[in-house]
């Protein structure tokens, strides 16, 4: 399985050290106003696992989602964030001078004189075309970068040129469509992009409860004609999915995970895992797929059923992780606010739904800060990031290490 470049999957992210973490939060401070630590765009940690603290803060605003260059392609060495406005965009980050002046000496930072030097500087911001641009992927050869803007129903596809910068984007708009949710599928809204192999990609469209497919090549030959557009400094494209893969009615399809082959589980090939927000259920789909589309194979709950049957309404699933060995996958539980383990086997089973340490966890990551294997969490309503330890069976204990960060959104384990 492709590593997952978000969620601190191998590599370095320079000189933080193996005791930082960068977290990416709705902030929006302005891209060089002075602020607060724990209110900056992008906000550093450091000292996990104790004592830890927000050390540096700053732009750009709103880098609520963070993808981290890949190793030996065109994009290494840099991040990217999707900006979570009303004028979506995507940032290219690179390591800031000031940081690596003192990677030799991490801990005296802020005595150098670099107090608000949170590690990355913007090196170059293009427009989406969309609104409130919330997640983007990589694809394996780095060349290519998609993201998806939640509120217009827009994907975006930008070329990764050498040296990691951003050639123009190209953007095409989701095809109509709604769901039997009316405060939340009124018309198709965007959350999460996948990419497959180096051309196809899978978008999720929770407003319409499917899993839209599409070929970059497509995407680019269908605007290729088209003028582009001056004012937005990008290109439309009116591309349709090459296919299109429905799940059940008022799913809210929100965030995708590959699962690799578990042959000792009694798992062959390769299947999707796609959170349903508006359902708290976690639906496994084949990615063998027929002509129809991929083939769901199992529906579990992201936590325990309650004795209230409308308690999967008052719970809003968000992200979701795969544990090392491809055993366990952890979903964080908004309004529930627990982490749910699900274990594959034959038939997926929830194991275990702990607390998650505060209020609406929208990011989870797992890492190594300090040392330990940890569960992070960004708690944005509890404007902190918490780390859960994890046992010797991978279920997440009782938060153990808490720092206060505004707003959070992401979490970038940097070592």
């Amino acid at each position: 399985m492709r590593p997952n470049p978000a969620v601190g999957a191998g590599g370095s992210d320079g000189p933080a050290g193996a005791d930082a973490v960068l977290v990416g939060t709705f902030n929006t401070p302005g891209a060089d106003a002075p602020v607060l630590a724990n209110a900056g765009g992008l906000v550093r940690t450091t000292g996990w696992p104790d004592p830890v603290e927000a050390v540096a803060g700053g732009g750009p605003d709103a880098p609520s989602w963070l993808v981290r260059g890949l190793a030996g392609t065109p994009s290494e060495g840099r991040l990217y964030a999707a900006l979570h406005m009303p004028e979506g965009e995507i940032a290219v980050l690179s390591p800031s001078p000031a940081r690596a002046e003192v990677a030799a000496e991490v801990n005296s930072m802020d005595a150098s004189g670099s107090g608000n030097d949170v590690g990355w500087v913007t090196s170059q911001r293009l427009p989406t075309g969309g609104v409130n641009t919330c997640h983007a992927d990589l694809n394996p050869a780095g060349t290519w970068l998609a993201a998806a803007s939640y509120d217009s129903g827009t994907l975006t596809v930008a070329p990764v040129l050498e040296g990691g910068l951003l050639g123009l984007p190209v953007a095409v708009q989701a095809p109509d469509g709604s769901g039997p949710v009316a405060s939340r599928q009124e018309a198709p809204h965007l959350h999460f992009v996948l990419f497959l192999d180096d051309d196809r990609l899978l978008v999720t469209d929770l407003g319409a409860d499917r899993v839209l497919e599409y070929s970059v090549q497509d995407i680019v030959r269908n605007g290729a004609e088209a003028v582009p557009d001056e004012t937005q400094g990008l290109v439309a494209s009116d591309c349709t999915p090459s296919r299109v893969h429905l799940l059940p009615a008022g799913t809210g399809p929100r965030h995708l995970a590959l699962l690799p082959p578990l042959p000792e589980a009694g798992i062959e090939g390769r299947h999707l895992a796609v959170v349903g927000e508006l359902d708290s259920r976690l639906h496994v789909l084949d990615l063998d797929a027929t002509p129809e589309g991929f083939h769901e194979v199992a529906i579990v709950p992201t936590h325990a059923q309650d004795q209230d049957p409308g308690s999967a309404q008052d719970n809003l699933p968000s992200h979701l992780v795969l544990s090392p060995d491809g055993a366990l996958i952890y979903v964080a539980n908004r309004g529930r606010d627990t982490i749910g383990v699900i274990r594959r086997a034959g038939t997926p089973e929830l194991v275990a739904e702990v607390p998650c340490g505060g209020s609406w966890p929208r990011h989870i990551a797992l890492g190594h800060p300090g040392g330990a294997p940890t569960l992070l969490v960004a708690l944005e309503r509890g404007d902190a990031v918490v780390g859960l330890p994890l046992d010797a069976d991978g279920i997440p204990g009782d938060a153990g290490t808490r720092v206060t960060v505004r707003r959070p959104g992401f979490v970038l384990p940097q070592g």
